[in-house]
């Protein structure tokens, strides 16, 4: 395990607000952290279609689940990733409120455009059936 690991993994436990952004991330590794592997081309075209439908992924960056759930992606599909951050409503505004309105209880939630949901980290395999990828 990596000490970035360690000390991400340390901060949840106590609850600790702080960040373990690279400097060059896009905005939602501040939340839930980078991925530590790369995307797989199964990951990639997932992605792609989750974005493609409006598929969403609702998570919190205090969820050891959601951090699994990025790392099934990978770094490239995870940096493409419709997510929502759920838990910082005086950074994000705006996410916070979309959790709100969809109503999101648990984490990870994936919500499809249509309001089906699923909670609790999925394989990629499970989503792209339940998605209607394969």
């Amino acid at each position: 395990m990596t000490p970035r690991v360690k000390t991400l993994l340390a901060g949840m436990a106590l609850g600790l607000s702080f960040s373990t952004t690279p400097l060059d991330a896009k905005e939602w590794s501040g939340t839930i952290g980078e991925p530590l592997r790369d995307s797989s081309a199964q990951a990639l075209q997932l992605v792609d279609h989750l974005r493609g439908i409006g598929a969403r992924f609702f998570g919190a960056w205090t969820c050891p689940a959601c951090f699994r759930q990025m790392n099934l992606f990978g770094k490239q599909a995870g940096a493409e990733m419709p997510y929502v951050e759920c838990r910082k409503p005086e950074t994000l505004p705006t996410q916070a409120e979309a959790c709100r309105e969809a109503g999101i209880r648990a984490y990870p939630t994936w919500v499809l455009s249509d309001g089906q949901r699923r909670e609790g980290v999925q394989s990629l395999e499970a989503l792209s059936t339940w998605t209607g990828l394969r």
